[in-house]
């Protein structure tokens, strides 16, 4: 079957899953009138920031040192929405680094698949943003109390590297099960972490830090926060509930105590459904207030099959419109 043939029959199946009813927060838009838009999600295994800009990425590395003039659809997304990345090699653990020779992905998972597909639709009224989110699972975290499913969502406003880049601007070599982390001795002793009782290193933008121990200053940092936070919201799928988390990236990744976040979920047919319905201007350090007629950039993670860490699916950024062109438009809806 040809490309332009199975595009033809995503579509279909988006538009089906759109027909279908979900429980929950789904009940206040009437999310059959809502043309889904089908997201690509690809396998990166251990591609970081520091391999973006590596002589292993050969001509992409050169343009993004110089003036970020290529974003990673640019390079990797024909308009055809054909792929240019052998992400099954990827997740096999066959394909290597052009020049270093290390794997891709040096612990495979037998069977895991270099993409997947999901459908995203949007919606907002005067006081909140929804977001219904579809894809195909055999629903390994919904049926399991210890192994659970996920999806999460980075957004931001106005940074032009995470607008080209997305969630590759906050995946880094030495993030915890990456390559080159450091041992947990090392994290707990760390000024920054020793408070925070952590040993771990989570995700962080790379212009807050040189390196995992090596934080921008204090002055810095306050400057870069306008534009550079990340809001992070994501939503577990575990034994049969959704629960949401609403979080931020920028030197580190935190959840916020209370969460702005809700959500509503189930696993059915083989397909998760998830709603997430966020306020659009919620206030806080660390909240990105949204309002009509703003343009969002949106990068998607999908961990599915019960699996951790950095093991998950993402997406090429893309970004949602409140009432305006974008990839994905968010209807108004009134009463």
């Amino acid at each position: 079957m040809g490309f332009l043939a199975k595009r033809a029959l995503s579509l279909v199946f988006f538009l089906i899953l759109a027909l279908m009813p979900a429980h929950g927060l789904s009940r206040e838009v009437n999310w059959p009138v809502i043309r889904p838009t089908g997201i690509l999600l690809v396998y990166p295994g251990t591609t970081s920031w520091e391999f973006v800009l590596s002589d292993d990425h050969r001509l992409g590395s050169g343009a993004i040192k110089r003036n970020m003039s290529k974003d990673c659809r640019h390079c990797h997304l024909s308009k055809e929405g054909e792929l240019d990345m052998k992400v099954d090699e990827i997740a096999s653990g066959e394909m290597r680094m052009k020049l270093s020779h290390k794997p891709f992905e040096p612990e495979p998972i037998a069977g895991k698949k270099g993409t997947m597909h999901a459908g995203i639709q949007a919606a907002y009224d005067d006081e909140f943003v929804y977001l219904k989110i579809q894809w195909n699972s055999v629903g390994t975290g919904w049926r399991s109390e210890e192994r659970p499913d996920r999806v999460s969502l980075q957004v931001n406003k106005e940074n032009p590297a995470f607008a080209k880049y997305g969630c590759f601007i906050t995946c880094h070599n030495d993030l915890n099960t990456m390559p080159s982390s450091p041992s947990g001795d090392e994290v707990r002793s760390d000024p920054y972490y020793k408070p925070l009782e952590r040993d771990d290193v989570r995700l962080y933008a790379y212009y807050t830090r040189d390196a995992w121990n090596k934080r921008k200053g204090t002055k810095e940092l306050d400057e870069k926060l306008a534009t550079g936070l990340i809001d992070l919201w994501s939503v577990e799928l575990t034994s049969g509930s959704a629960r949401p988390h609403d979080g931020w990236i920028f030197d580190d990744r935190r959840w916020e105590k209370e969460t702005e976040v809700e959500a509503s979920g189930e696993w059915a047919a083989g397909r998760y459904t998830v709603v997430i319905k966020r306020k659009l201007a919620p206030g806080g350090r660390y909240n990105i207030d949204i309002k009509d007629g703003d343009v969002i950039t949106v990068g998607l993670a999908i961990h599915d099959d019960g699996v951790e860490k950095r093991k998950h699916y993402v997406s090429f950024p893309f970004t949602i419109g409140l009432g305006t062109e974008a990839d994905v438009r968010a209807v108004k809806i009134t009463d």
